[in-house]
């Protein structure tokens, strides 16, 4: 039993691939930048353009596990090398009963949210999104990211 007497099964969870617009190589180079709200994952760097996954996120994990063990929530059918959409996801679902205790809390404000996974050969990204996109930016770009959160600490 879950919170609140809410049965949790991880059979409940499952996942489908998701397919992006270019074959990217989810094995080994990854790298992530992250503020506050928006995750970068830079996936590819060619001819000075680095395309890049962007998430305005409500919470992500990063790191352990490797393609070597399953994820602790054993969500069935998450792609190796690759990003996954969980359907029925029980994280959603623990961050919702968990917000309940907001005054201003409303269980439809997870209704648009989603769970990614995107598997690596050493590492896993999960987050919890409305939606993703994927963005080109050059060096230049990335390095304004940077700059400006840096600016925003400096205060």
């Amino acid at each position: 039993m879950g919170l609140f007497g809410l049965k949790f099964e991880s059979s409940d969870q499952t996942a489908s691939k998701v397919i992006l617009e270019n074959n990217y190589d989810f094995m080994y180079e990854n790298f992530i930048i992250s503020s506050q709200r928006t995750l970068y994952l830079l996936l590819e760097n060619k001819d000075g353009i680095i395309d890049a996954l962007r998430f305005d996120f409500k919470i992500y994990k990063y790191g352990y596990p490797n393609d070597e063990v399953d994820l602790p929530s054993k969500i069935s059918n998450i792609a190796n090398y690759g990003m996954s959409e969980v359907f029925n996801s029980k994280w959603i679902n623990e961050l919702m009963i968990n917000n309940r205790s907001h005054s201003q809390h409303s269980d439809s404000f997870y209704s648009n949210y989603k769970h990614y996974v995107i598997r690596f050969k050493d590492v896993t990204l999960e987050v919890i999104s409305q939606k993703y996109e994927i963005v080109k930016m050059t060096k230049e770009e990335i390095n304004k990211i940077i700059t400006n959160e840096l600016y925003c600490i400096e205060k």
